[in-house]
């Protein structure tokens, strides 16, 4: 009897044993996993903060807005009555102006920059010591003092200066230095603190993914290529493990310092250095700006229209979209010639309305392990595209306009190519004029584009900008094009040298640079107005130097990190930030074919929900994608074709809608969340980020998930028409959400009753019944 215990006790402690090995074993592989994981892409440092100390107080008239520093609150305070609270208020009894040396170490995977950044010595404990009234100006100084929070200690007090001038009514612009001391270390990041509301709301930055509200966040102000997965799980994971390409939430192509608050609040940053925005605290948000001056608009407002209207005074404004574009699709086709032809004559037997063919591949084509892509060498490719002059031809006799494909990016494998077929070689001139971006010893520097390598023209060189624009003009647009696509701008490895500084200078600000290079093109072949560019990247000035964009490459799956349901929180975040003209690729860009897990790949079902959700952009546009030949393609499929080309000819009916809502407002084609047009209703802020709203009167529910034929949607107040029911149905704070049908090919539009466009649909689908 009392021989079983001694023969149990080693059989559990062999479990034991193989417990832990299998324990050790599992991290080991997490250890492994987690070794070869990249880092975080944006790794700023913490925010910095300290006392403030009033040595002046008083009142100052600046325009029409007022300026206090109350000594017993200890806080800067600037009304104005045009505004519901202060325009800007800071932190009671707290610095609004800090400054620190920051050391950062970078990274770049495939132009997805890593930033990782620490503060050496930070400068928090700041005095307000003189102000001075200065014409129409008003100027503050002081000192800030090191707080010994940083990694060295001891450093001279910085003096600081602050600017208030009203630059247009309603915007008080706000210049801040830090100055340098002789000898000592040197300020290069500076805060600006602004107070919030522990419930207001922000929103805007670009193009957000997400929830509408971006409070808890810190949103970097730099383009970065956004990544594949963005966050989305397993698929992330196996990206970053493979390639170190996944990115997240803050890795963005359309970026913009433009923001607002749901009480109409909004102070924004306006100059290109490396910047981010810090919403993580719950009682104010924060400015980090790479640089020791920096400048700053705050806005008076009464409405959402108006501060944008405000921040138009700086950030310019979009043209309309040519006229042309507004009558069907304009479909992204590739091949050749005869496969162009092949496939709009598909679209054309199922009726599907044709404003242009984006034809990317008319310089050529490569294929990499990742897909399909292109020979960046700027000059058309004859032997794919044989008799182009005549397919141009053919199709404007059937009022289809040609696009084509360029980026500021040239290939010396593609450049040797097209001289061997008797064609310019782009990189070797461009090489042999000094107008590449270089390294530290004057050579080439050659980005790995994952199969082949290519540079960068520097564009802070004037007579690289002017060859560059050049090229455009002659081999681009000279070839008959309506348009094209400017892609990659998303800026040079901050360690290159650059004809005006180095690449960490001028890295935020090469969209803008690319998109003045395509203007002063435009400007220059006069056609500003009858061709479409369209831009992936952005910064806040774009709103002026880009009249188009896109959402760039997102997955081709149903995914709210970076596949379709991504969409709506896109549109409406990048609208918020006057980024109004964009649209995105029908049925997604990037398609991957993965070991274990399913294969990122579109079938029909997406790519006509994918069109549905585009419904409202101001074009509407196919991207075959990386891998064509293994999604679905609407162009070599006639039923496919037939069933969207309902959704384009829903797009072209509304034309007479964006043409009302673009000569109102230059920001008129904004697809914004409801709350925009109904801005009293606060409750619509995360019940309905899924619904985009065009205008006053157009509404969009669109189905983010597959299988689904019913979709919900908490309607903004009033009477609104289901489009494609008749059905009239009530919105409103009180209302429920309601419940309509969507089967693929009705998507759920609603028009506010007895609006112009309500009436203008309704002949539609009439239309559409007759047909039938």
């Amino acid at each position: 009897m009392t021989a079983e215990p001694a023969t149990t006790r080693p059989r559990r402690r062999r479990g034991r044993i193989v417990g832990v090995v299998l324990a050790g074993l599992l991290l080991v592989a997490a250890a492994a996993v987690w070794w070869r994981l990249p880092p975080d892409a944006s790794a700023f440092a913490p925010i910095p903060t300290g006392a403030l100390e009033l040595e002046v107080e008083g009142e100052w008239s600046v325009g029409g807005f007022e300026v206090v520093l109350d000594p017993e609150l200890a806080q800067l305070r600037v009304s104005h009555d045009r505004a519901l609270l202060p325009p800007w208020e800071t932190p009671p009894g707290e610095a609004f102006l800090t400054a620190a040396e920051g050391e950062a170490i970078f990274r770049d995977d495939y132009g997805l920059l890593r930033i990782a950044d620490t503060h050496r010595i930070t400068w928090t404990e700041q005095v307000v010591t003189r102000v001075e009234e200065q014409d129409d100006a008003l100027l503050l100084e002081g000192a800030l003092t090191d707080d010994a929070g940083g990694d060295v200690s001891g450093a001279a007090d910085v003096p600081w200066s602050l600017t208030l001038s009203e630059a247009a009514p309603g915007r008080l612009d706000i210049e801040v230095a830090v100055a340098s001391i002789a000898g000592a270390l040197t300020p290069d990041r500076l805060h600006l603190a602004a107070l919030l509301a522990e419930d207001e709301r922000v929103m805007g930055m670009g193009g957000q993914t997400g929830s509408y509200d971006l409070r808890g966040r810190r949103v970097p102000v730099l383009a970065r290529e956004q990544g594949i997965g963005r966050g989305a799980q397993p698929l992330s994971l196996l990206v970053d493990l493979a390639a170190a390409a996944a990115g997240g939430e803050d890795t963005a192509y359309l970026v913009s310092a433009v923001h607002l608050t749901d009480r109409f609040r909004s102070l924004v940053y306006r100059d290109t250095a490396i910047a981010s925005l810090d919403l993580t605290a719950t009682d104010r948000l924060v400015w980090e700006v790479w640089d020791d001056r920096a400048s700053f608009t705050a806005v008076a407002a009464a409405s959402p229209d108006e501060v944008l209207d405000v921040h138009a005074t700086w950030m310019g404004t979009p043209s309309s979209p040519p006229e042309w574009t507004q009558q069907g699709l304009i479909a992204g086709l590739q091949g050749g010639t005869d496969q162009v032809r092949a496939k709009v004559a598909v679209l054309q037997e199922a009726e599907v309305p044709l404003a242009g063919v984006w034809l990317q591949d008319w310089v050529g084509q490569r294929t990499v392990d990742f897909g399909d892509r292109l020979q960046w060498n700027w000059v058309l490719d004859e032997g794919r595209y044989p008799g182009w002059d005549a397919l141009v031809e053919e199709l404007a006799a059937d009022g289809i306009r040609v696009l084509t494909y360029a980026s500021p990016f040239l290939s010396p494998d593609s450049g040797t190519a097209s001289e061997r077929a008797g064609g310019r070689d782009l990189f070797a001139e461009a090489e042999v004029a000094g107008y590449l971006v270089v390294d530290t010893a004057g050579a080439t520097v050659l980005e790995d584009q994952r199969g082949f390598d290519a540079a960068l023209v520097d564009l802070t060189h004037p007579e690289a900008r002017e060859w560059l624009a050049d090229v455009l003009i002659d081999e681009v647009l000279g070839v008959g094009a309506s348009g094209f696509m400017a892609d990659f701008s998303e800026g040079p490895p901050p360690d290159s040298v650059l004809y005006a500084g180095d690449g960490l200078t001028w890295r935020a600000a090469w969209p803008v640079l690319w998109q003045e290079v395509v203007a002063d093109a435009l400007d220059r072949a006069g056609t500003a107005e009858e061709v479409l560019v369209f831009h992936r990247t952005t910064h806040s000035r774009s709103v002026g130097a880009a009249d188009a964009v896109w959402l760039g490459d997102q997955n081709q799956d149903w995914t709210p990190e970076d596949g379709l349901a991504s969409v709506p929180s896109l549109l409406a975040s990048a609208s918020a930030s006057g980024i109004t003209h964009v649209h995105g690729d029908v049925g997604g860009y990037t398609s991957l074919a993965l070991p274990v897990l399913s294969d990122v790949a579109r079938d029909d079902e997406l790519v006509l929900r994918w069109a549905e959700a585009l419904l409202l952009n101001p074009v509407l546009r196919t991207h075959e994608g990386n891998r064509p030949d293994a999604v679905a393609q609407p162009a070599e499929d006639v039923e496919l074709a037939r069933q969207l080309g309902t959704t384009v000819r829903l797009f072209a009916a509304l034309a007479a809608e964006r043409a009302r809502l673009a000569e109102a407002s230059p920001f008129g084609l904004a697809q914004h969340h409801p709350w925009w047009h109904d801005p009293g209703d606060r409750e619509l802020i995360g019940v309905a980020d899924d619904l985009l709203q065009l205008g006053p009167d157009l509404v969009l529910a669109p189905v983010l998930q597959p299988g689904v034929d019913t979709v919900e949607a908490r309607l903004p107040a009033g009477r609104w028409l289901h489009v494609p029911s008749g059905e009239v149905v009530d919105g409103g704070a009180e209302a429920a959400p309601v419940s309509v049908a969507a089967p693929v090919g009705s998507p759920a539009l609603f028009a506010r009753a007895g609006s112009l466009v309500a009436g203008e649909l309704a002949d539609h689908l009439a239309a559409e019944a007759a047909r039938r």
